[in-house]
């Protein structure tokens, strides 16, 4: 399986993994009211050019507010799996790393957290020192500075602009069906054999990066409502320089 073109954040995570390495679900949940592509209606998009359908699938998932990403993809030969939810600017989700090395991400109203679990700490290498760790967090989560760009790229599923950005030329390519949902496919030249899908009937949401028939990232729950997302109280998270 190949990495995707569209960014979805995976190249910071490992960025992140080595910064931090510093220091010493089902597919519905029942949070959010699911939203589904409505397919009453041709939205035209698979008319356009496809640089003006990427700038329709931006401009709707902005528009929508809220959305969750579920899915999987390799970078740098390290299988990630994720499910995010987002809300506006707030995320809260869970990366997977192989087997055992898991973070739990959340960000709320400008603050950002992550909670490691034991094996993330020894993926990086630390021994001994992860259940240390570990111990250490005992279940809290680590405030990441927001000032750290290494880090906060960890967060970027709630950018659009960053979730969708491709890193080549696209083209625009055929159209198809994405679990009964019509879509047009866009390829992206800096990875030809991954591609977006966004859908060509109701709001022209992106419904998966990746490929049609095997492994990627698929968006739903359009416009949910994550009443769940909140902030860690005072007393349950701690501050990434005081774990050193």
């Amino acid at each position: 399986m190949r990495k995707f073109a569209f960014r979805v954040g995976f190249a910071a995570v490992a960025a992140t993994a080595m910064l931090l390495s510093g220091c010493g679900s089902s597919d519905s949940d029942g949070t959010g009211n699911t939203a589904t592509v409505d397919t009453a209606a041709d939205n035209g998009v698979a008319a356009l050019g496809a640089d003006e359908i990427l700038t329709k699938a931006k401009d709707a998932l902005k528009k929508a507010g809220s959305y969750r990403m579920k899915g999987s993809a390799t970078e740098s030969g390290t299988t990630m799996n994720l499910d995010f939810r987002i809300s506006g600017t707030d995320l809260q989700g869970t990366l997977s790393l192989g087997e055992s090395a898991d973070i739990e991400l959340l960000s709320v109203g400008g603050q950002q957290y992550m909670k490691p679990s034991e094996g993330f700490w020894t993926m990086l290498g630390m021994g001994a020192q992860a259940k240390t760790m570990t111990e250490k967090l005992a279940g809290k989560w680590v405030l990441v500075p927001t000032t750290d760009e290494s880090l906060t790229g960890i967060f970027g599923a709630a950018n659009v602009d960053e979730v969708l950005k491709p890193t080549g030329t696209l083209a625009k390519g055929e159209a198809t069906e994405i679990a009964g949902t019509p879509v047009i496919t866009l390829t992206d030249s800096g990875d030809a054999e991954n591609q977006m899908f966004v859908a060509t009937k109701g709001e022209p949401y992106p419904v998966k990066l990746g490929t049609a028939t095997g492994d990627g990232v698929a968006f739903s729950d359009f416009g949910a409502s994550f009443t769940d997302i909140k902030a860690p109280a005072e007393g349950e998270y701690i501050k990434k320089e005081d774990l050193s």
